[in-house]
């Protein structure tokens, strides 16, 4: 059973409220408690607004209980497919299928509101394969991760094009707190050597060379501490066999400084390679050769933001862990999140303490 949220950190959710979305304003008060559970009432004392403690989250109008929910979010995360967590849940399949749109949007939320402002170097890019309803319809999960901590950026679900790729590294750019200080490790999709400098380079304007004629275009400068290196592999049939660096921007000197500080002895891309596997086994939409794939596109987004939610935030990972200074009885390290070992928590969040958070209160310590 979770601890209360703290009444000063829940903040008012109606749009013509003049404080909507700030926390610990004052404005949030006990109006008293109702139902078998003794759920709290607040209310805003600048508005009006009578809420429940569960707007803004999964258990809102879930009609079942908190632990049906937490007991599907858990099973379908584990690669369960929709059927399969049914009948361990005790439940219909649609009730699944409304549980995880509803999750899935208030991870996307969640994640949008804690991944801003990172401290990260590099970043390592990929896609992974996956259809909706019928193979003839392709939905890539492209992924950003940070090598360091392990921590997804970003990702993105659609076809694999140009399109993709430029809403995927955009939206990576303003989760940085330095997007002009990193280096992007990827494979050899010519996307990303395309976009890389207008997204993360500065753009200028060249000088016209006289006085007729139009003026050049907007041209970009990749600045010395970013760097672009794409990993090629050649295949023969369906095996590798070869693989070539090719550093597409940037310096040798400041990739050498990267990889130094990563302790790789070559480029590579190995967590987002390893985060693939993992999610093929979080999510039963990536499972091969079975019959759990997504028959609505809107299935296959939601469970993807929630398998990235509950991967950054709820659980652990072996190569993440700590050493402890001092011992606590027999423990000897300290097991740590994607979101623990990027600094944005300093504890492993329950799947109740995540989905608990109403829309707008942040997770960050």
């Amino acid at each position: 059973m979770s601890k209360e949220l703290p009444i000063e950190r829940f903040v008012c959710q109606n749009p013509a409220c003049p404080v909507q979305h700030r926390a610990q304003q004052g404005n949030i008060k006990l109006r008293r408690r109702y139902g078998p559970h003794r759920r709290r009432l607040l209310k805003c004392t600048t508005c009006g607004t009578e809420f429940s403690e569960l707007k803004g989250t999964p258990y809102w109008n879930a009609r079942c209980s908190q632990d049906t929910v937490d007991a599907v979010v858990n099973h379908v995360t584990h690669g369960n497919s929709f059927v399969t967590t049914a009948e361990l849940v005790g439940c219909h399949r649609t009730t699944v299928a409304r549980i995880v749109r509803t999750a899935g949007t208030h991870a996307q939320h969640l994640h949008d509101l804690n991944a801003r402002d990172l401290q990260v170097t590099s970043i390592q890019a990929d896609e992974r394969y996956g259809f909706v309803g019928r193979k003839k319809e392709p939905a890539w999960d492209a992924t950003v991760i940070d090598p360091s901590s392990k921590f997804l950026i970003q990702g993105e679900v659609g076809e694999r094009t140009a399109t993709l790729t430029r809403s995927l590294l955009v939206q990576t750019k303003e989760r940085l707190a330095d997007p002009h200080g990193l280096v992007l490790f990827t494979d050899g999709f010519l996307s990303y050597q395309t976009l890389f400098p207008e997204v993360f380079g500065r753009p200028y304007r060249p000088a016209r060379q006289g006085t007729r004629g139009r003026f050049p275009k907007t041209a970009y400068r990749i600045p010395r501490s970013s760097a672009h290196v794409r990993i090629i592999k050649e295949y023969a049939g369906k095996r590798v066999v070869s693989v070539r660096t090719e550093i597409a921007a940037g310096t040798r000197t400041r990739v050498h400084e990267e990889l130094q500080r990563l302790g790789y002895r070559k480029p590579n891309t190995s967590a987002v390679e390893r985060q693939n596997a993992t999610a093929r086994r979080m999510n039963p939409h990536l499972a091969r050769k079975s019959l759990a794939f997504a028959r609505l596109t809107v299935h296959r987004v939601s469970l993807a933001h929630l398998v990235q939610g509950t991967y950054n935030w709820c659980r652990t990972q072996r190569g993440l862990r700590k050493k402890l200074d001092v011992p606590r009885g027999r423990q000897q390290y300290l097991q740590r999140t994607p979101a623990m070992a990027i600094g944005l928590t300093d504890r492993v969040w329950t799947l109740r303490a995540w989905l608990s958070r109403p829309q707008g209160v942040s997770c960050r310590a």
